[in-house]
């Protein structure tokens, strides 16, 4: 279902219409939050703080300014981000999690334990080379597969600033990923 029809059924009273939104973003924001968090209950509690101040302010939502998921994007990325500032947390050692490694076979869990590790290699170095901003950018891009114009949207960050961060993140990471093999 459409992202405006639903935001337009809430407002018009149908709230049990909001489960329909955090069902359809509450998988790919935990993977972003968590990403930044490195903590479950943590990620937990900031979701739903998140999705219950998104749904206070759902009427603020102006759909000419950008996409509904780009705009949940904003929010969550602020949100968590002053959550980390305000409790002093730094960005720490991350893991990523893949949610179907339990229901494959023998073979696709080996190859999934390999992606793993490579993945956390890559976020290690990405923690160790990377600026907080762009550490931001890159996992919007990369864990959240927002395009960079909707990172732009999201961060404020003018567009060509975005393509740039992404292009000498890669850089950095790749290098630093060489270095430690």
């Amino acid at each position: 279902m459409d992202d405006k029809l639903i935001i337009k059924r809430i407002l018009d009273g149908e709230k049990d219409e909001y489960r329909f939104l955090m069902d359809k973003y509450y998988k790919e924001l935990f993977k972003y939050v968590y990403n930044l968090t490195n903590n479950y209950d943590t990620t937990e509690d900031l979701l739903q703080e998140i999705f219950f101040k998104v749904y206070k302010i759902l009427n603020k939502f102006d759909s000419n300014k950008a996409s509904f998921r780009t705009w949940l994007y904003r929010i969550t990325s602020n949100y968590t981000l002053n959550h980390l500032k305000k409790k002093s947390n730094r960005f720490n050692k991350f893991t990523y999690e893949y949610d179907d490694a339990f229901n494959q076979s023998k073979t696709d869990v080996f190859e999934e334990i390999t992606k793993e590790k490579q993945m956390n290699r890559i976020i290690e170095a990405m923690h160790k080379v990377l600026k907080p901003k762009h550490f931001e950018i890159m996992s919007l891009h990369y864990f959240s597969n927002l395009s960079p114009k909707e990172i732009s949207i999201t961060t404020k960050i003018p567009l060509k600033t975005v393509y740039k961060a992404l292009k000498s993140s890669v850089e950095k990471i790749k290098q630093e990923v060489d270095i430690n093999e």
